[in-house]
C-alpha cells in the first residue's frame, strides 16, 4: 500500500512543489513587466494580466489536488484511482496558456516572415488542434473520473495527440523564429548582436518546454501506473508563462545593449528601434512624439545612413529595422 501511494502521488507532490516554484517567477516577471512597461498597448497588458491570472489560479489547483489525495483522504485506498475535479481543470488551464503563447510566437513568425501566411496558418491550426485535445481530455477526466479508465485505448490517444502537439510545435515555431530572424541579420554588428541574442532567447524558450511536454508524453506512456506524467504536466503552463513574460521584459535589456555596443564606438553604430511601447521614441530619440507620427530618422555615424522605420501598431512586439 505504501509503495502503491508513493508511487502515485510521490511525483504528484513533487511536480506540484517545482511547478510553485515557477509561479514564484511567474509573478516576479508580472511585477516587472507592470512596473516597466505602464505605457505598453491595452491588449498587450490585458494579456499578462489573463496569463498571470491563470498561473495563480493553476497553482491554487494544484494544491487543493495534493490537498485532496495527501491530507484529507491519506490512507484511503478507493480515492486512488479517482480524478479530481482539481486536477481536470489543470489541463484546461495548461491548455489555455498554451494555445495564448503559441498564438503570441505565431504572430512574431508572420511578423518577420512579413505576413507569410502558408507557414502560419497552419501552426495555428496545430495550436488550436493542441488545445481542444487538452479540452477533451478535461471534461474525459471530469465525466470518467478514474484513471483506470481514461487509459483505456479509446481514450488514451487523447492525451497523448495533445502532448505530440504540444512538442511539435514548440520545435516548428522555435526553428521558424531562428530562421527569419538569422534572414533579417544586416550586417551591422550592434544588429547582428542584438538579433542573435533574440534568437538564443528563442531557443532556451522552446527547447525548455518542449522538453518538459516530451517528459509528461514519456511518462505517460512509459509509466502507466504513476501519476509522474501529472506532475511533470504541471510544470508545462509555468514554463509557458514565463517564457511569454520573459520575452516581452527582456525588450529594454536588448535596447539598453544596442546603445551600450553604439557607446563603445562599434563600427557601425546604430540604435535599435523597439516598438514595444509609446515611449520607445521619446526615449531614443530626446523627443515625446507618438511612434506612430515618426517616418524617418538620420543618423550621422563617420557618413549619413538614412533610416526609414515603419512602426506598424501591428508589429509592436518585434524590432523591424531597415537598411539602405
Amino acid at each position: 500500500m505504501a509503495e502503491t501511494v508513493f508511487r502515485m502521488f510521490g511525483p504528484l507532490l513533487v511536480g506540484g512543489l517545482v511547478a510553485l516554484c515557477f509561479s514564484g517567477i511567474v509573478s516576479m516577471q508580472a511585477f516587472r513587466y507592470f512596473h516597466m512597461f505602464s505605457g505598453d498597448y491595452m491588449r498587450v497588458r490585458a494579456t499578462v494580466s489573463f496569463i498571470w491570472i491563470l498561473d495563480i489560479t493553476h497553482s491554487g489547483l494544484i494544491c487543493a489536488s495534493n490537498w485532496f489525495y495527501l491530507i484529507d483522504h491519506w490512507g484511503d485506498s478507493e480515492i486512488l484511482d479517482h480524478i479530481p475535479l482539481s486536477i481536470a481543470l489543470t489541463i484546461f488551464i495548461t491548455a489555455a496558456v498554451t494555445l495564448t503563447v503559441h498564438t503570441f510566437f505565431i504572430r512574431r513568425v508572420l511578423i518577420l516572415s512579413k505576413k507569410n501566411w502558408w507557414l502560419c496558418a497552419p501552426l495555428f491550426v496545430l495550436a488550436v488542434l493542441r488545445f481542444l485535445s487538452a479540452t477533451t481530455t478535461t471534461v474525459l477526466m471530469i465525466h470518467l473520473k478514474h484513471y483506470s479508465l481514461l487509459r483505456l485505448p479509446q481514450y488514451t490517444w487523447v492525451i497523448t495527440f495533445g502532448l505530440v502537439m504540444g512538442s511539435t510545435l514548440d520545435i516548428l515555431i522555435t526553428t521558424s523564429l531562428c530562421l527569419y530572424l538569422r534572414s533579417n541579420r544586416t550586417g551591422f554588428s550592434s544588429m547582428d548582436y542584438i538579433i542573435d541574442t533574440i534568437m538564443m532567447y528563442a531557443i532556451n524558450h522552446g527547447s525548455l518546454t518542449c522538453i518538459c511536454t516530451f517528459i509528461s508524453l514519456l511518462c505517460w506512456l512509459a509509466i502507466p501506473h504513476s501519476l509522474a506524467f501529472l506532475g511533470a504536466h504541471f510544470a508545462i503552463s509555468k514554463l509557458y508563462a514565463n517564457s511569454f513574460l520573459a520575452t516581452l521584459n527582456t525588450r529594454d535589456t536588448l535596447r539598453d545593449r544596442s546603445q551600450g555596443s553604439s557607446d563603445r564606438g562599434g563600427t557601425h553604430q546604430m540604435p535599435v528601434i523597439f516598438p514595444g511601447s509609446r515611449m520607445t521614441y521619446g526615449r531614443y530619440t530626446g523627443q515625446g512624439q507618438d511612434p506612430s507620427t515618426a517616418t524617418k530618422l538620420e543618423i550621422n555615424v563617420q557618413k549619413t545612413i538614412e533610416c526609414e522605420v515603419n512602426v506598424d501598431m501591428e508589429q509592436q512586439f518585434d524590432p523591424i529595422v531597415h537598411r539602405q
